[in-house]
This record gives structure tokens, sequence and C-alpha cells, in this order.
């Protein structure tokens, strides 16, 4: 039997890059190496995770730090309300 093949949005993907960020709490100050995120992503979706990342840090709703050789990303605090809505249009409501 074939697995389905399923096709994520930009918009899916993004929402999966904030959930995984929320769920760690990675707000303001504290923040994660972008391999952390990547690696949460389908297989087929991981190369593309630096370019969507890059995207939702264009929008505000994450910052980016250039950390010893790696990328390190953390959720806007000021975009916490947009966030969470963004998180639940995918993920379903009240996740916390």
């Amino acid at each position: 039997m074939a697995k389905e093949d399923k096709k994520y949005s930009c918009e899916q993907l993004e929402a999966h890059i904030l959930y995984c960020l929320a769920r760690k709490r990675i707000w303001g100050g504290k923040h994660t190496p972008l391999l952390y995120v990547r690696s949460g992503l389908p297989l087929e979706y991981r190369a593309e995770a630096e370019e969507i990342a890059k995207n939702l840090a264009k929008k505000g709703f994450i910052t980016w730090l250039p950390k010893t050789g790696q990328i390190h990303i953390s959720l806007n605090p000021h975009k916490r309300k947009e966030i969470i809505e963004i998180i639940e249009k995918y993920f379903g409501k009240q996740l916390w």
C-alpha cells in the first residue's frame, strides 16, 4: 500500500514552525536553532525551512539571530495574539 502524498501550503508550514516555537515557549529573549524547528517538518519540506523562516521574519512573527555559525530564531512577543490566531486556525482551538 502506498502512502497518500500530502501537500502542505506555505501557510500550513509557517503555522507548524510557529507552533513548534510556541509549544516550547520560545518567545522574545529565549531562542533556539533553526535546525530544531526544521527537524519537526515533513522530510520533503525540511530544505525549505530556512526560506519559510525568512518569510516569517519579514512578516515580523519571528526574530532572526545569527549565533555561533547557526541561525537561531524566536517568536516576537509583540505579535503574540496574531501568532496564536494563526496556530489555532491550522491546529484547532485552545492548544494551551
